[in-house]
């Protein structure tokens, strides 16, 4: 649909108030004039623009309306574009302030869609879907966000625009990263590190220092711990121009490196890290010494060292206020092993409680499992097989319906292991079973 030129506007205008050409003439501009500016024949001069507004601001002005020369000289597409621009920013405005309100939010989305539509603008289509994936992805919605991000995807790679594919594919990663289908955000993560290589995109090494972290975390979770380990020296190793971006990723690498030789058992290693960090912690952003507490007290739980690990935890405590719920589920559930450790049963499941409930607030996935399994730990160890199974049964439909192949072995151990205690011993082999590789194929011999 195309938009009405100037010269259209200053007819329209002109019959609607139902006057002649004559009516918007003077010494400088003439009938002939006007009558070409509206046939598109002559395009519309800022000096012209001003003598025809005020002629029509002469009617307006009983009718306390009033028209600019800028108004005139607009073209309804670029009034449209306008328009849009300004509600993006006020988008922006609202997101960067953290007023994230999902029914003040979706109106405006749905709003800007529809004049996208409309005017069947593709970049300001592109970009509203854009950021809207961002909203849908700091709201937890994680498959609408993908959706929004695979339109956009569509249009940047056509556009070229390096910079914004690997933007979206680090988002894209991330995505699939919180619904737990690890490979997946591998890929992604990995495609958004390639692009910055093969092509010279605007702030490379932002996205390049973004990803490495991305691809540290996942392939921690895959215990991957070798490529994870690959992953941070080649941070160390690499020159990196932009001195403050590095520092601030630095912090954060150094902790998923303490967080790794943890994880490898190599203990040693992991709280000379730890201590490196806390020398530095008045340089620390609030969230990497929030996390920096709670993953040492995780070390000396392993250690045994429980009230050292205590005394951490309360330092991370100190801090939960400031920062993000997705980061307070691992404080949470570090505090729930300190009661195990000092056994203190009674807070503990009160604990687990306020982290599932804060898990399916903030729908992350994983720490919802991981409480639902710590659930059922503990009423299996009490003998209460009913409660242990429920929790369990609510882990195995998350696992199915997000096809969470990571959780797999986990849940088919805990399923074997609470019916066999229970007496269904049949049920608990074929669970047991499922995590037997079958060597011969025997399922489909007939």
């Amino acid at each position: 649909m195309e938009g009405l030129t100037p010269g259209e506007k200053i007819k329209k205008l002109r019959l609607d108030l139902g006057l002649k050409q004559d009516d918007l003439t003077n010494e400088e501009v003439s009938k002939c004039l006007i009558s070409m500016i509206e046939r598109n024949k002559r395009g519309l001069t800022w000096s012209v623009a001003k003598i025809v507004a005020d002629s029509f601001n002469q009617y307006y002005k009983s009718m306390n309306k009033e028209i600019t020369p800028e108004f005139l000289m607009e073209t309804e597409i670029e009034r449209v574009k306008k328009e849009f621009n300004e509600e993006v920013q006020y988008i922006q405005t609202l997101l960067k302030a953290g007023k994230i309100d999902t029914k003040l939010m979706t109106p405006i989305f749905d709003k800007l869609l529809g004049l996208v539509n409309q005017w069947k603008l593709r970049k300001e289509k592109a970009e509203v879907l854009l950021l809207r994936g961002e909203f849908y992805y700091s709201t937890y919605q994680y498959n609408n966000s993908i959706k929004d991000l695979t339109e956009a995807l569509e249009y940047y790679i056509e556009e070229k625009n390096y910079y914004l594919v690997a933007y979206i594919y680090n988002y894209m990663g991330g995505n699939y990263q919180l619904l737990m289908s690890i490979d997946q955000a591998i890929n992604y993560y990995t495609k958004a590190y390639d692009i910055t290589l093969e092509h010279n995109t605007d702030n490379k090494e932002r996205i390049r220092l973004q990803t490495t972290k991305n691809l540290v975390v996942c392939f921690r979770k895959m215990k991957r711990y070798d490529i994870a380990i690959q992953y941070i020296n080649g941070f160390k190793d690499a020159k990196w121009k932009d001195l403050i971006l590095y520092q601030r990723f630095n912090s954060e690498i150094m902790l998923l490196e303490a967080n790794t030789y943890r994880d490898m058992t190599n203990y040693v290693r992991a709280e000379q890290v730890y201590k490196k960090l806390l020398e530095i912690k008045d340089e620390l952003d609030k969230d990497v010494l929030f996390l920096t507490y709670d993953n040492y007290a995780i070390l000396l739980l392993e250690m045994g060292k429980v009230d050292s690990a205590v005394k951490k935890v309360s330092k991370a405590y100190e801090l939960m206020d400031k920062v993000l719920p997705y980061f307070r589920l691992g404080l949470i559930f570090t505090k729930s092993k300190c009661h195990i450790k000092s056994g203190r049963l009674s807070k503990l499941f009160e604990t687990l409680k306020e982290g599932i409930d804060l898990a399916e607030e903030v729908n992350n996935i994983e720490m919802f499992i991981n409480f639902n399994f710590a659930y059922a730990q503990m009423y299996i160890s009490l003998k209460n097989y009913e409660n242990a199974l429920k929790h369990i049964k609510t882990v195995e439909k998350y696992v199915i319906q997000n096809n969470i192949k990571t959780k797999e072995y986990d849940l088919n151990i805990f399923l074997a292991e609470v019916y066999y205690k229970a007496g269904e011993t049949d049920k608990g082999l074929e669970y047991m079973l499922k995590n037997r590789k079958d060597y011969f194929d025997l399922q489909n011999l007939k």
